[in-house]
């Protein structure tokens, strides 16, 4: 039998070999830029859906430090929400942390630092504390004056009840709920008035609020979503 006589060089391997077109190329990149996308897409989905799920478990723990403060205090909060989201913010920090109390004074609520610290209300180890000026700082000093408990977008977790009797409150309205009405913004850290939800406390339907498509993605305490 007669053997071959061919014998495979390097160069004759390298000849062989067939190589990539540009179209091959160019199509893989695109099928890894596709796959890419639709990973940080499903990463996204989970990391809201984690989000909401600790906003909601966050505004739990908060409403029962309210609820707390209002058998110690006689009263829930009453904070003026035209000060700014992130002053109530810091404002419902201090009275569930126990440095600030409230109490009646010549027929009206008074909200009043203490000088030394009381019982807190909340174990505020197990929120995010947030610093207004750089919210997205880790290593915030839970003593320093305006920091606010964050929701997992680094916003204020917004806090309305009736504020008409309330010192330095410009803003009459007639309240009508007997709670207070507790708000996560939500992912796109949106949020805005449905109703006249602010001054009267009467959460309209869910679908009501979330029709409004800066709504559409908010939380709010006691409601289902």
């Amino acid at each position: 039998m007669k053997m071959n006589k061919y014998v495979y060089t390097p160069t004759a391997f390298r000849r062989s070999r067939k190589a990539f077109t540009l179209v091959e190329i160019l199509i893989v990149i695109g099928i890894l830029v596709l796959l890419m996308g639709i990973t940080t897409q499903m990463l996204g989905g989970v990391s809201d859906a984690q989000g909401r799920a600790r906003a909601k478990s966050d505004m739990a723990l908060i409403a029962t430090g309210l609820e707390a403060f209002c058998n110690q205090y006689g009263g829930y909060p009453r904070l003026n929400a035209g000060s700014g989201e992130k002053f109530v913010g810091g404002e419902i920090y201090k009275c569930l942390v126990g440095r600030m109390m409230l109490k009646r004074q010549n027929d009206q609520i008074v909200m009043t630092e203490m000088g030394i610290q009381r019982r807190p209300f909340v174990d505020a180890s197990k929120l995010k504390i947030c610093d207004p000026a750089d919210p997205v700082l880790v290593d915030v000093d839970p003593e320093k004056n305006g920091v606010y408990f964050g929701d997992p977008w680094n916003e204020p977790y917004l806090y309305f009840y009736d504020a008409s009797t309330a010192v330095g409150n410009d803003t009459i309205g007639t309240w009508r709920s007997p709670g207070f009405i507790l708000i996560s913004k939500g992912p796109d850290r949106k949020e805005t008035d449905v109703l006249s939800m602010y001054t009267t406390g009467i959460i309209p339907d869910y679908d009501d609020y979330i029709s409004n498509q800066v709504n559409v993605d908010n939380l709010v305490h006691g409601r289902d979503d």
